[in-house]
């Protein structure tokens, strides 16, 4: 199946996209897909642009990112790879800039582990990377279908990524994004580092479609998870989670929500890799837990350091041999003996944390006071039942107002009746232009697209307008519990 929102192929179990982090998987609806119309009008537009340059043959990979597509160089003949910054992505002129400078230091690199970069440029309004064409078969693709793989493989695919990671690091450029669908395995059993520290920030960009995701969240460090700068420790971190992949089959956390995912980085230790693998030796273990820790100053000085690390684990030549040949025939398509696993222990449910907002001007002060007058109230009306309740047992008499009080019997509180929950259902809904402003009973709840957007059952208004071009309007029942997948909304200029 394919996301709805980036495009991206998934295996059927996906909970959520791990490239643009949309929630794939609904309980009362099946997934939506993104219109093949959009796909085809992007692709004849880079085949307008690049016309000359480029021959520009079909749809490689769609991340929430970029897509990349199999092209041709006119001029020399050679198939490459050509990746397209999303255009709906709203880089300012600034960002634009640091993009382009940040990819030519990328071009600059030579190093057998990382892929080598042509050309970047923009043409057209479109930001553009042209790099060298790998015949073999990406990472992620391989263990989706082959599973674990053995230690050997795993230490060869390690040693080959942090090589890379290490080389760049050293000269100032962190990737960002390292994941088993980054690392590629060339049909000689090769491994090469791809999209190597062209990951946008989330500060570079403002995406018009509301809620995407910059970065993957299984392979997130903590600190990439809370907004900070990510540095070579990132790198290590995320490293490390694809090790935990290739040797357990499924990375270190795993939970049905975006919140989920991102609170098991920040809080929960990974699970006992050995309860899955048996084989790992003592020294790789201590690679992956030192660079899976929470905190960045807790791992590797360094990612030479670490590399270091996994070169220092013994390794023969016999099993270098066979590990390169088992990559070498995993990356042309042929299957391998599968390897058991043993199952990972349950992590523990990670509630949402609900967000305070912050109190406004003075209110400090009235919220303050507010307590302190319920607490001489609490005070006094506890005061005076003591009264009562002492001069009853006593036969004694007490003022007027307190005889009259203590004559009548106190009516029983009433109970507290907690009213029913709102019936909910859910709407899915994405425009064109990606710009459009979603209204619901005149309240505007989304820009760009709403993804399971919890509204009131009944009958609904729904609107959606954009400067420039007619709106639209049509009334909706939502029933609940029931997701309404509009799909896509197209508006129409006036002339149109």
């Amino acid at each position: 199946m394919k996301c709805f929102h980036c495009g991206t192929e998934l295996p059927e179990s996906t909970r959520f996209c791990g490239f643009c982090g949309f929630k794939v998987i609904d309980p009362h609806a099946a997934t939506m897909v993104v219109e093949q119309e959009e796909a085809d009008v992007l692709l004849a537009r880079v085949r307008r642009v690049f016309d000359g340059e480029y021959e520009v043959e079909s749809e490689l990979a769609r991340g929430g990112m970029a897509i990349v597509y199999r092209a041709r160089e006119t001029a020399l003949r050679r198939s490459i790879a050509l990746k397209i910054l999303r255009p709906d992505i709203g880089l300012s002129a600034a960002a634009a800039e640091r993009f382009k400078r940040e990819a030519q230091t990328v071009a600059s690199l030579d190093h057998p582990n990382i892929i080598p970069v042509y050309r970047i440029g923009q043409l057209g309004g479109l930001f553009y990377i042209a790099m060298r064409f790998i015949e073999g078969r990406s990472l992620d693709v391989i263990l989706e279908a082959q599973g674990a793989v053995p230690v050997p493989v795993a230490l060869t695919v390690l040693r080959g990524a942090a090589r890379g990671l290490a080389f760049a690091n050293e000269r100032g450029i962190v990737h960002r994004d390292v994941k088993a669908a980054n690392i590629l395995i060339d049909s000689d059993g090769r491994v090469m580092m791809s999209d190597f520290g062209v990951a946008l920030r989330a500060s570079d960009v403002t995406l018009t479609t509301a809620g995407a995701l910059i970065g993957t969240p299984a392979y997130m460090s903590p600190e990439q998870c809370s907004g900070l700068r990510a540095g070579p420790q990132s790198d290590q971190y995320s490293l490390a989670v694809v090790a935990f992949l290739m040797l357990a089959g499924a990375t270190p956390f795993e939970s049905d929500t975006l919140a989920g995912i991102m609170q098991h980085h920040f809080f929960t230790p990974p699970p006992d890799l050995r309860v899955a693998r048996q084989d790992i030796p003592a020294a790789l273990f201590d690679v992956i837990t030192r660079a899976l820790s929470k905190s960045a100053v807790d791992r590797f000085g360094s990612t030479g350091e670490m590399l270091t690390a996994l070169e220092g684990i013994p390794f023969s030549e016999a099993e270098r041999v066979a590990s390169q040949r088992a990559l070498r025939d995993l990356a042309r398509g042929e299957s391998a003996p599968r390897i058991s696993t043993g199952a990972l222990p349950r992590l523990p449910d990670m509630p949402t944390l609900s967000v305070v907002p912050a109190p406004r001007p003075g209110t400090r002060a009235l919220r303050g006071f507010g307590y302190a007058a319920a607490l001489v109230l609490v005070a006094g009306a506890g005061w005076l039942v003591n009264r009562m309740t002492a001069a009853r047992a006593e036969g004694t008499s007490v003022s007027r107002a307190d005889t009259i009080v203590a004559s009548q019997p106190t009516p029983p509180a009433p109970a507290v009746v907690k009213p029913a929950p709102t019936p909910t259902g859910k709407l899915r809904i994405l425009t064109t232009p990606p710009s459009a402003e979603i209204l619901v009973d005149g309240r505007t709840v989304g820009i760009g697209s709403a993804v399971d957007l919890r509204i009131p059952t009944g009958a609904r208004r729904l609107r959606v307008q954009a400067s420039g071009y007619q709106s639209w309007d049509t009334t909706i029942v939502v029933e609940a519990g029931v997701t309404h997948t509009l799909g896509r909304v197209t508006l129409r200029a006036p002339t149109e």
